[in-house]
């Protein structure tokens, strides 16, 4: 089969490579499209020797010896979990925090390939009203429900989204979609704000303006309950902070890898919360592929971006660029 090989920093080789075996707990899947995460760009840009590929879907061509309740044919999702199940954090469910995560993370074979396997607890069916592209983006919807959750919205809440990426797309949506009463968002990418036009209630060209001057025009100079952060950058943190109302709440959606200066007095001053958001919980994955399927949030917008494997290079320098929305590579 084909798939594509990481060799050094920005550089995916196609090779010919073995098809994976599946394990008695394992089906094996002919992968139908796979979209870049931002963590599969981390590993693209540093050449990390990680496992990338995780938000796909397909059908099931082959099933391991101790595997009930599934047939060869099924249009699955899969909701990738390398956590081990075990650890205190697992046992709370907190599947990001997992004390060998990353461990098993560097073992993980991934989907940016003709099949990928994986273990048949984790698959979910794809219902006959949703394609393989929406089943694609299933997983990064879920992290959006997670930071949803994570914020501990209420109904009426007043929800600011910087940085309109695929995950701030969703987050955005998300947030309309559990309640809230107005979702501003500021992005720099024309295509990006584009596309969050009809979502949000408005969208702010931050090349052009301000949105922390703006976002407190639009609520009155109190500033918004929730603030997500999804660029990963340094200036939209801190406009975080600088943004959210007294006694509000800011979510870390995105990595930022670089130091960021924080006014520390501002924290306990005005009463803040602050929470980060690591990738998701049980049961979100199932009620993010609820609200897709039953049209609750519209993530066709984010769906224009297709690539075939031999293009990953081109399709990664695309995501790496803030170009486009979810991108799907389909091998």
């Amino acid at each position: 089969m084909k798939a594509a090989v990481l060799e050094g920093k920005r550089r995916f080789v196609i090779q010919d490579v073995p098809e994976p075996v599946p394990e008695k707990d394992e089906v094996l899947i002919k992968v139908q499209y796979c979209g870049i995460c931002g963590s599969d760009l981390h590993v693209f840009k540093e050449g990390a020797a990680v496992g990338f590929g995780h938000e796909y879907s397909g059908d099931v061509v082959k099933l391991g010896s101790a595997v009930k309740g599934w047939k060869i044919g099924e249009r699955v999702a899969i909701e990738p979990s390398v956590a081990c199940g075990e650890c205190f954090w697992c046992k709370r469910g907190d599947l990001g925090l997992c004390e060998q995560y990353y461990i098993e993370l560097v073992q993980y074979k991934g989907a940016f390939a003709t099949y990928a396997k994986a273990r048949h607890y984790i698959l979910h069916r794809l219902p006959k009203e949703m394609s393989y592209e929406e089943g694609a983006i299933i997983e990064p919807t879920t992290c959006a429900v997670h930071a949803i959750k994570v914020a501990g919205i209420q109904k009426g809440d007043v929800i600011a989204v910087l940085g309109l990426g695929p995950i701030g797309q969703l987050v955005a949506r998300v947030a309309r979609a559990s309640g809230a009463g107005a979702v501003y968002a500021s992005e720099i990418s024309p295509q990006r704000l584009d596309m969050a036009r009809g979502a949000v209630d408005e969208v702010i060209d931050a090349k052009t303006t301000n949105p922390v001057e703006r976002i407190l025009e639009l609520t009155k100079g109190r500033g918004p309950d929730v603030v997500f952060e999804c660029a990963g950058a340094v200036a939209t943190t801190q406009q975080s902070v600088a943004l959210v109302r007294k006694g509000g709440t800011i979510v870390i959606v995105a990595i930022c890898f670089e130091t960021v200066e924080l006014p520390v007095s501002n924290i306990n001053l005005r009463g803040l919360t602050i929470k980060g958001s690591m990738c998701f919980s049980p049961g979100e994955y199932a009620a993010a592929l609820k609200l897709i399927k039953n049209r609750a949030i519209d993530v066709s917008p984010l769906l224009t971006v297709k690539m075939p494997l031999d293009k990953i290079n081109e399709a990664f320098e695309m995501a790496a660029r803030g170009e486009g929305g979810k991108i799907l590579i389909k091998p």
